[in-house]
C-alpha cells in the first residue's frame, strides 16, 4: 500500500514539473503582411478633427488607402491562404523538425515581406498626406492610432498550462530604476 502510495506521489510530481511545449497559434498572414483597413468614420473621431473640409480630405485619403490596400491584398489572396494553411497544417512539426521550420520561413519572408514592403511604401504616403492637412496635434493622435492599429494585428502570445517561474530581473538589478 506505501509503494502504490509512493508510486503516485512520485508520478504526479513529474507530471506537474514536465513543462508542455505551447500550443501554436493561429497563423494569419493578413496580419503578417499589416494588410487591414482604416474606418472612415472612427479616424476623424479619433484624431478629433472637427472642419468638415478637413474631414472630406481624411476621408479622401483614408479611402485612396484602402482602396489600394484592397488592390493588393486581391492580388496576392491565394498566396497568402496558401502560406496560411501551409503553416497552420504543420503546427507543432515546427517545434521539432529544423530543416521545414527553416524552409516554412523562407517561404514567409519571400511572400509576406515584399506585401509588407509595398504597403509600407502606401501607408508614407498616407502619413505625408496626413502631416500636410493635420495640425501637429492632430498628426500625433494619427500616429498613436495607427500604432494602435497595428499593435492589434500581433498574435497573442501562446497560454501554458504550467505555471511559469518568476522573472529574476528586478532580482538582479537589470529592470528597476528609471528609465530615460
Amino acid at each position: 500500500m506505501k509503494n502504490i502510495l509512493i508510486l503516485i506521489v512520485l508520478f504526479l510530481g513529474v507530471t506537474s514539473v514536465a513543462q508542455e511545449a505551447p500550443e501554436m497559434a493561429k497563423y494569419d498572414a493578413k496580419n503578417a503582411a499589416n494588410i487591414f483597413y482604416y474606418n472612415y468614420f472612427e479616424v476623424p473621431e479619433k484624431i478629433k478633427v472637427k472642419d468638415d473640409v478637413l474631414k472630406a480630405k481624411v476621408f479622401k485619403s483614408l479611402r485612396s488607402y484602402n482602396d489600394k490596400i484592397k488592390n493588393i491584398s486581391f492580388l496576392n489572396f491565394q498566396k497568402l491562404q496558401d502560406l496560411e494553411v501551409t503553416v497552420n497544417s504543420l503546427g507543432k512539426q515546427l517545434y521539432t523538425n529544423a530543416d521545414l521550420r527553416n524552409k516554412i520561413r523562407v517561404q514567409i519572408e519571400t511572400t509576406i515581406l515584399p506585401i509588407r514592403d509595398s504597403i509600407g511604401k502606401i501607408e508614407k504616403v498616407l502619413n505625408s498626406d496626413f502631416e500636410e492637412i493635420l495640425s501637429r496635434r492632430q498628426y500625433k493622435k494619427w500616429i498613436k492610432y495607427q500604432k494602435a492599429q497595428k499593435r492589434k494585428l500581433l498574435p497573442e502570445t501562446p497560454k501554458t498550462n504550467s505555471a511559469r517561474a518568476p522573472s529574476n530581473i528586478n532580482r538582479r538589478g537589470l529592470g528597476g530604476g528609471r528609465r530615460f
